[in-house]
């Protein structure tokens, strides 16, 4: 394909803004804790108690769950919240173990291929278009299971007409539109818990050992095959995902309340030195997950609090200090429960323990990304569109050298798969659409067979990145 680059202009687009928790809301919040901690009744006999209390429960409810979520943004209501899952989560006593129950699994499963799964819904929509063509463009079909994307049940409609029985023949994977509901039921929450809930419990029907989780502003930039994801262990018939690790020092309150949801020591499964940031733990989405490992998280949260009521424990956990950036993750639980488990090595491996040796090449899941609109620079926007086309331009040789498999790139010792472009801080979508659809399918229109995706892609434009729905 043609090396000739066009790079951006100037122009910034239309970016807003970032909303964040005004310096008051806190003032008013901290005043509140200081007077019920200091003196109780006399904070309650205050003339103006009653305005702060009202003014933290309507910010609790306001903002918890609704800046992050991919759901309609409609208040969480915790006295009313009611979650409960769909299908059993069978558990079974580990007698080595015994905090720690073990999941029953059924036996239909591959070791050695991957399942890739969306978590999205209406409000992100309109990202898919750019997503699916950057997975068109570089996901090896090769190992690939199924490509799932997990969707409430009023916006699976949304999505049929590009994945129906007869559209289905045309993707090089096999693709499926799943309505959530058939994992859990849920009212009352549209909370980012819940986004984060469904990562865990997903794995009760994927049909491989591993499965990559993307959101829908996780665009492929480079080419994407399994054997570069997993990794046969050399002394069982197991396989390895890689995990991109990061340190904890990064999102701290993030394990410390986990810790607390699993009812752990704190710092007993994963250390934590202020002095060592390098300590690896595990990142965000992109993320491979561990069925095995998801489960048990679930299994260990089930026997804590009880069969329904740990959903709603974890729709519902300690929200006032999610204000203040404390909150549990599906990741750091993940992570816990492996570490704590020590099943974790058993399931993945770390970049840097592959032997240099190794003929095939590492391979990071996520790299340079635009996190909010700070991000969003000329610079930035070039040095994308730069990755975009070096991504390309070699996985056209892999298809024209190699009938499509991975072909090692020598001149780097690393390559990042995916960047991570969010709106939810205030870029809009459309801007990614504008500059990055066309490079892909500018590509795929330089493959065989590909007529029908396209104009499969470019339907889905019109309708869900132009048009509202």
């Amino acid at each position: 394909m043609s090396s000739k680059y066009h790079m951006l202009d100037k122009s910034h687009g239309h970016v807003k803004p970032t909303t964040t928790i005004t310096k008051k809301i806190k003032i008013c919040i901290l005043h509140l804790l200081k007077g019920l901690l200091n003196s109780p009744v006399t904070f309650f006999k205050s003339s103006c108690s009653i305005i702060y209390v009202a003014l933290f429960i309507i910010v609790l409810l306001i903002l918890n769950g609704q800046p992050k979520s991919i759901f309609p943004p409609k208040a969480h209501i915790p006295w009313l919240t009611n979650v409960h899952h769909v299908q059993p989560l069978e558990c079974i006593a580990d007698m080595n173990q015994p905090g720690w129950p073990r999941p029953v699994l059924s036996n239909d499963k591959s070791d050695m291929n991957l399942t890739v799964v969306t978590v999205s819904a209406r409000p992100e929509f309109k990202r898919l278009p750019v997503t699916m063509a950057a997975l068109l463009s570089h996901l090896d079909s090769r190992r690939i299971t199924e490509v799932m994307f997990l969707v409430p049940p009023q916006d699976v409609h949304l999505l049929q007409p590009y994945f129906s029985s007869e559209q289905v023949k045309s993707w090089p994977w096999r693709v499926s539109v799943i309505s959530d509901n058939i994992l859990l039921k849920h009212i009352h929450t549209t909370s980012y818990r819940l986004q984060m809930m469904f990562k865990l419990f997903v794995a009760q029907i994927v049909k491989t050992e591993h499965y990559l989780i993307l959101d829908s502003d996780c665009v492929a930039v480079w080419p994407i095959h399994v054997e570069q994801l997993l990794h046969q262990n050399k002394n069982s018939s197991l396989y390895q995902a890689i995990n991109h690790a990061e340190g904890r020092s990064s999102h701290e309150k993030w394990w410390s309340e986990s810790e607390r949801l699993l009812q752990i020591k704190l710092e007993s499964c994963v250390s934590y030195d202020k002095s060592d940031t390098d300590i690896p733990t595990i990142g965000v989405t992109p993320s491979i997950l561990s069925r095995t490992i998801a489960l048990r998280t679930l299994c260990r949260l089930q026997k804590l609090y009880g069969d329904e009521i740990f959903l709603n424990k974890m729709a519902n956990w300690a929200l006032w200090r999610e204000i203040f950036g404390y909150m549990w993750t599906e990741y750091t639980l993940y992570f816990l429960t492996g570490r704590c488990t020590k099943i974790f090595d058993t399931y993945h491996t770390d970049n840097s323990a592959l032997s240099s040796s190794n003929s095939i090449a590492r391979v990071e899941l996520t790299g340079f990304s635009i996190w909010s609109h700070l991000d969003w620079t000329v610079k930035n926007q070039n040095k994308l569109i730069e990755s975009i086309h070096n991504g390309l331009r070699w996985r056209q040789k892999e298809t024209d050298e190699a009938n499509g498999q991975a072909i090692t790139d020598k001149s780097t010792s690393m390559h990042n798969l995916f960047a991570v472009l969010q709106g939810r801080h205030n870029v809009d979508p459309k801007l990614y659409h504008q500059y990055f659809y066309p490079l892909y399918i500018k590509y795929l229109q330089q493959q065989k067979q590909s007529d029908k995706l396209i104009l499969i892609l470019n339907n889905m434009t019109r309708k869900l990145a132009i048009n509202k729905h």
